[in-house]
C-alpha cells in the first residue's frame, strides 16, 4: 500500500514537472519517462534551443533538485541529430561536421532526469546554470577546460584542475567510451600479437 502511494506521488511529480516545463519554455517538449521494475524513474529530454537549459535549471531548483554530473561529447552531427539512429553502414559519418552534445544529469524528488543540448562546433558557448544550481559549478568548469566550451555568466570561472599554461583546443579530448571501444581494443591487441610474432621470428 505504501509503495503504491509513493508511486502515485512520483507520477504526479512527473506530470507536474512536464507541465511546468512546457509552460516555462512555451513550446512542446520532447520528454520521455521510464519506470523500471524496482521503481527507479528516469527521464530523457532533448532541447532544440541550447539557451533553454537555464530555464530547465530554474525549474529543477524550484523542485529542490541538484546536478549529479554533466557529460560532454564531441559527436559527428549525424549522430547528434539522431542519437538512436543506425549509422553503422554510413561511411560518411566520420566526414560529418562535429557537434558538441552536453548531457545534464539532474536529480529531484526520487527522479533522475537527463537533459541534452547540442552546440555547433563553431559556437561552443552555453549559459552557465551554476547561478541557480551551485552543484553545477565543478562540472561546468571541467567542461570548460576539457572541451573548450565558453560559459556565460559563470560566477567563479577559475580553472578547476589544469595548469594555467595548458590550453585545450577543440577535439583535443578523446572520450573514454571511444578509446575503449571494441575497434580500438582489437587494433591494440593485433599490434601486440604482431609484435610477439616478430620477436619469435627473430629469435629474440
Amino acid at each position: 500500500m505504501e509503495r503504491r502511494c509513493v508511486q502515485i506521488m512520483i507520477e504526479e511529480i512527473m506530470n507536474n514537472f512536464k507541465s511546468e516545463l512546457a509552460k516555462k519554455l512555451r513550446k512542446n517538449i520532447d520528454l520521455k519517462w521510464d519506470i523500471d521494475k524496482k521503481g527507479v524513474v528516469c527521464g530523457w529530454c532533448k532541447l532544440t534551443d541550447p539557451e533553454d537549459i537555464y530555464s530547465v535549471a530554474e525549474l529543477i531548483a524550484g523542485f529542490k533538485g541538484r546536478v549529479m554530473t554533466i557529460s560532454t561529447l564531441n559527436t559527428p552531427s549525424v549522430l547528434a541529430d539522431n542519437p538512436l539512429g543506425d549509422t553503422s553502414n554510413d561511411t560518411s559519418v566520420t566526414e560529418k561536421p562535429i557537434s558538441v552534445v552536453i548531457n545534464y544529469h539532474f536529480y529531484f524528488n526520487r527522479i533522475n532526469l537527463t537533459v541534452s543540448i547540442t552546440l555547433p562546433d563553431d559556437k561552443r558557448t552555453v549559459k552557465s546554470i551554476t547561478p541557480v544550481l551551485i552543484s553545477a559549478d565543478w562540472h561546468e568548469r571541467e567542461m570548460r577546460e576539457l572541451f573548450n566550451i565558453k560559459l556565460q555568466d559563470h560566477p567563479n570561472p577559475k580553472r578547476l584542475f589544469l595548469d594555467k599554461n595548458m590550453h585545450m583546443t577543440d577535439h583535443t579530448m578523446i572520450p573514454l567510451s571511444e578509446a575503449m571501444n571494441g575497434a580500438s581494443t582489437s587494433t591494440l591487441w593485433e599490434k601486440i600479437m604482431k609484435s610477439n610474432r616478430k620477436e619469435e621470428d627473430t629469435g629474440e
